[in-house]
């Protein structure tokens, strides 16, 4: 007797974070859900637009993205700025899609833990966009991690806040002040931003990876 098929989830956030847990399913998210969080229309653009100013800013000239997605940010970033890109993803279908949709870049397959393997890139800035909340676990360590093997760089840090509504990572930090509090590194500039129909509060920050005193 054949078992019954699986019930398909109707939202790709319920494999992402569900009832205030993290679920963390990428791979099949990306299998099941051809544009999770709206990622062709450059959602959260406010953030996006100013992580891209941050890095016309400050002269930023490669960036190495942990968390790439289907790649369309990062085509955006190398369009406005001009500068050499590697990014990586936990999600092979997801990396599959952005090499096949953005060939002149560089994707690939990795996990965060495996950071500091990209040290020969010579990144001048390591980004985070959206990424955040699914890293809790160890972001002091991937903290620490920085400080030793990319001193003296960038880090920039995009993150959406929710109104009201967030029930996941409010142990950690609950808007940008706090999540600035907790890097350890020294921050340089920062965005918060949002409208009045939105259920977010949209962030970014940019921070020299350098031990605060």
């Amino acid at each position: 007797m054949n078992s019954p098929d699986p019930i398909r989830p109707t939202s790709y956030h319920d494999l992402v974070i569900k009832d205030g847990r993290f679920i963390g399913k990428f791979e099949e998210m990306y299998q099941l859900f051809d544009q999770p969080w709206m990622q062709d229309q450059q959602p959260n653009p406010y953030s996006r637009a100013s992580g891209i100013l941050h890095i016309q800013r400050f002269g930023i000239r490669s960036v190495v993205e942990v968390g790439c997605g289907l790649g369309y940010y990062a085509d955006r970033i190398h369009r406005a700025t001009g500068a050499r890109y590697l990014g990586f993803d936990v999600a092979p279908t997801a990396v599959a899609k952005a090499k096949a949709n953005f060939p002149h870049l560089d994707f690939r397959v990795d996990e965060v833990k495996n950071l500091a393997a990209y040290k020969d890139f010579g990144p001048d800035a390591i980004l985070f966009a959206e990424v955040t909340w699914y890293v809790l676990d160890r972001l002091d360590s991937l903290f620490e991690l920085m400080l030793e093997h990319y001193p003296g760089t960038y880090f920039i840090h995009n993150l959406v806040f929710y109104k009201g509504t967030q029930r996941y990572g409010t142990e950690h930090f609950t808007n940008l002040q706090e999540f600035m509090a907790r890097a350890p590194f020294v921050p340089l500039g920062y965005m918060e931003a949002t409208t009045e129909q939105d259920s977010t509060i949209e962030t970014s920050a940019i921070f020299r990876i350098e031990r605060r005193s």
